[in-house]
């Protein structure tokens, strides 16, 4: 193979390989993401069950999946007497599982010293997207819309976890902390974007389970996302994951097979020249 073409297939697989960027946002450790009213402090209220261990956040082209690892998958439902359906005002739903929340920045309240003690819907991070459920209650997964969040605070854009709770005091739960669109709200749009939603549940080791969340991106400002700010937890928010995923980001589709196909033209170029055409015959 010649050295033109050597370079170009060389270029197009490492540009290839580019087409797909991931980051993983940890909850574990001296600084998990904690938030405001962490009863202790604690990383978990009410046990491993609602316990929450990673995000990872992955692009190959324009779409991203977002794999949430969590011993909740599979359990929503449970507490039934306590939860309900702010949108609908049903009750008896149990706890269900939360939206998530993205943006370019993370502008959490606190520091990771006091694991941002402080930090709630009021009073961090103003999302830009969420990803409305269809059924937060549905342990066999789903679909969910793309929202755009306009309003200037997340009061006009969510519904925090003291919507979905009624268990007066007999129970504990990380109060008004960010849980769901508000889709009824005027400064909330839809996108026109949907995705999947997935539950896989490990029997054997319950904290290896996952919520997996998967959209095309094609047309949405969040192709120009390089870091995914990121909140997720139960609708009771007996644990929150939240934090900064670096580096999810990917070359133009197309970046690689246009530098192939020059570099590619070159050699012909070049061996063109190296081999002048024969006289014709006198």
């Amino acid at each position: 193979m010649k050295k033109p073409i050597k370079l170009a297939v060389a270029a197009a697989c490492v540009l290839g390989i580019g087409q797909v960027g991931a980051a993983t946002i940890l909850d574990s450790g001296t600084t998990a993401y904690y938030g405001a009213d962490n009863k202790g402090p604690a990383d978990v209220i009410g046990g491993s069950t609602y316990d929450i261990s990673q995000a990872a956040i992955a692009r190959a082209g324009n779409v991203l999946t977002i794999t949430i690892t969590t011993a909740f998958a599979g359990n929503a439902g449970m507490n039934a007497s306590w939860g309900k359906d702010p949108l609908t005002g049903a009750t008896g739903k149990g706890i269900g599982y939360g939206d998530v929340f993205l943006s370019d920045t993370w502008n959490a309240a606190g520091d990771a010293t006091n694991h941002y003690a402080t930090d709630s819907a009021t009073t961090g991070t103003v999302w830009d997207y969420g990803f409305s459920l269809n059924n937060r209650w549905n342990n066999g997964g789903g679909t969910f819309k793309l929202y755009a969040l306009n309003g200037a605070t997340n009061a006009q854009n969510i519904l925090n976890s003291d919507s979905y709770i009624s268990c007066g005091i007999s129970c504990n739960y990380r109060e008004n902390q960010e849980t769901a669109v508000n889709t009824k709200s005027a400064t909330v749009k839809d996108t026109g974007l949907a995705g999947t939603w997935s539950v896989t549940v490990n029997k054997t080791v319950p904290a290896q389970s996952y919520l997996t969340f998967k959209i095309d991106l094609s047309g949405s400002e969040l192709l120009d996302y390089s870091s995914f700010a990121m909140h997720w937890g139960e609708t009771c928010q007996n644990d929150v994951i939240e934090g900064l995923a670096k580096g999810v980001h990917v070359p133009l589709p197309g970046t690689a097979a246009l530098l192939f196909l020059g570099l590619g033209a070159l050699g012909v170029a070049r061996r063109r020249r190296g081999h002048p055409s024969l006289p014709s015959a006198a």
